[in-house]
């Protein structure tokens, strides 16, 4: 059960990390990596933007091998590979279609994720942005996917 909780502890604190690494890091430090993930320039399945994800998926991994064969960072490793599998599918499959072209959200709690998403992708600019998150959709997103759908859009 603790093993349980460290991996959800690490899910949430991951989505908490992200989120500020997203605006501090990406959107200033290395927004020429992060930038062709907002401006497309090539119709290509890889961007540069994506060697985040060589980052923390080596981050998981070092964790894990590190803590094994039952160590705490075996499952703080998991709850970080974990949160970034979710990521994987939720935004590059759901969100941008990217590899498994699934189909855009329509209602509910993805739709809300889409729409903060989307507004956040309006900037193109690394000096404004919102929604740096993913998970965590901030209210007025939800508000306006419940509204939409309760106009039968």
């Amino acid at each position: 059960m603790q093993n349980a909780l460290i991996v959800l502890l690490s899910f949430v604190g991951m989505e908490m990390f992200t989120a500020v690494f997203h605006r501090v890091v990406m959107h200033h430090l290395l927004w020429v990596i992060h930038r062709t993930h907002h401006v497309r320039e090539s119709d290509g399945p890889f961007e540069w933007n994506d060697v985040f994800v060589l980052f923390f998926t080596t981050s998981a991994i070092g964790l894990i091998i590190a803590g094994l064969p039952d160590g705490v960072t075996v499952w703080i490793g998991s709850g970080i590979a974990l949160y970034g599998m979710t990521y994987f599918v939720v935004h590059d499959m759901v969100i941008h279609r990217r590899f498994l072209r699934m189909p855009r959200p329509t209602s509910g709690y993805l739709h809300a994720v889409y729409r903060a998403h989307m507004a956040h992708h309006k900037h193109t600019t690394n000096h404004t942005g919102e929604a740096y998150g993913l998970l965590w959709v901030p209210p007025k997103y939800w508000l306006s996917s419940q509204k939409r759908r309760s106009q039968g859009a």
